[in-house]
């Protein structure tokens, strides 16, 4: 059987999770034990740089540093980047300098397909990456505008991702141990 593979969106990083009401408190602690699990070898809980992106924009720059450290602590995204072409400048004496340019989306037009259904732009760059690297789980806490408006069509339209919360995967995976 194939190790299960993670897509953890921003909103799963550890401080991004408030403990300021019992259903946060779930959710964290689930993330912590599934981080746990992550840690045993049972799966693998990857990020992207569309994370990265989002998290820089931190203004607090102690959460910022804490999130950074909690992105770092996940596995990249196999695909991360999609190299677009190359930008090369000459000088008159023969000198040059190359700077690729990238795209954080592996796949533009199904970003396009998810913004189309509603999306935020970034909700469907984070699912975007998430399906065309095959990922088996998204992992969010982003019930009002991604789970309750889209999982069924999501898990429909790109099986086998499954679109999740926390506590409902750790609920799935290690159904004995209640969170």
């Amino acid at each position: 059987m194939e190790k299960l593979n993670i897509y953890c969106d921003t909103d799963t990083l550890l401080n991004n999770i408030r403990q300021d009401d019992e259903k946060s408190k779930r959710e964290l602690l689930a993330l912590q034990r599934l981080l746990v699990g992550r840690q045993a070898g049972k799966y693998q809980m990857v990020r992207s740089r569309v994370s990265l992106r989002e998290l820089t924009a931190t203004r607090n720059e102690a959460l910022r540093q804490d999130l950074l450290t909690d992105y770092a602590a996940l596995e990249s995204i196999a695909n991360d980047e999609k190299v677009l072409g190359f930008d090369t400048q000459y000088d008159r004496l023969g000198g040059f300098i190359t700077n690729p340019l990238v795209s954080d989306v592996q796949d533009e037009p199904l970003r396009d397909q998810l913004m189309q259904r509603g999306l935020s732009q970034r909700d469907s760059e984070h699912l975007a990456q998430a399906i065309s690297n095959r990922c088996s789980v998204f992992l969010t806490r982003d019930e009002a505008t991604i789970i309750n408006p889209h999982r069924d069509w999501i898990e429909e339209t790109f099986p086998p991702l499954k679109v999740r919360l926390p506590s409902e995967l750790l609920n799935e995976i290690e159904p004995e141990k209640k969170s």
